[in-house]
């Protein structure tokens, strides 16, 4: 029997996709991105993102990580000599909620789990903003464990990190449901003896569900 159900952020419960959150700051700025390069720019950003964010342990450090992500992004897309303006504009506005676009579905699922008792954790790959976002986008008072991996000292795939949420939340490995989109969800998730649910918001991944309501039905 499952009792808590645990979700992964980015491309899941927030949409990660630059269309979602800098178009519309692109459009109003009257700016066209190169899109041909969008692929490598989001790579190269999530890169550099991905090598320093476990340093990055608080608002004051996680920020300049953040500015340098919408840089790489913005030069990846051809808009360098706007790259400054926006990344700064960013930085000041990280909560407002309009920059973190939260998936279809997310707020019903959670009202429903929470409802029906399940205990609900976040284990994600992100920084010291985290729990400053989730307050932002009001998804905050759903969970009753925030694992951030800068927070906890640990990434997934690591199985450690799973396990630091399920002590807090006090349910074993195998009552536990981990909703995310990567393999190092799965994998992270399988070490720890959690069973893992493979989530797809763009619809491009077979054998993943591709609605959040779908969570419903599957715990």
């Amino acid at each position: 029997m499952k009792r808590a159900v645990l979700f992964d952020v980015g491309d899941t419960l927030i949409l990660g996709h630059p269309k979602f959150w800098l178009w519309p700051l692109l459009l109003e700025r009257g700016l066209t991105p190169d899109t041909s390069r969008l692929r490598e720019a989001i790579a190269a950003a999530y890169a550099e993102y991905n090598r320093r964010h476990l340093e990055a342990i608080s608002p004051e450090l996680a920020l300049p990580v953040w500015r340098t992500f919408h840089r790489r992004l913005l030069e990846g897309l051809g808009l360098q000599d706007h790259a400054e303006e926006i990344s700064s504009y960013l930085a000041e506005n990280w909560q407002n909620p309009k920059v973190w676009p939260i998936t279809p579905g997310a707020v019903e699922v959670l009202t429903e789990l929470k409802k029906r008792g399940y205990k609900l954790g976040v284990v994600s790959n992100w920084d010291g903003l985290l729990p400053g976002v989730l307050e932002a986008v009001g998804l905050a008072p759903y969970f009753d464990y925030v694992a951030a991996s800068a927070l906890e000292g640990v990434a997934k795939p690591d199985p450690q990190i799973f396990r630091v949420v399920l002590h807090k939340l006090g349910v074993a490995p195998q009552e536990a449901v981990h909703i995310g989109d990567s393999p190092d969800d799965v994998a992270g998730a399988e070490a720890a003896g959690v069973t893992p649910l493979l989530f797809d918001p763009y619809r491009q991944n077979p054998q993943a569900i591709h609605d959040l309501r779908e969570v419903l039905e599957r715990v």
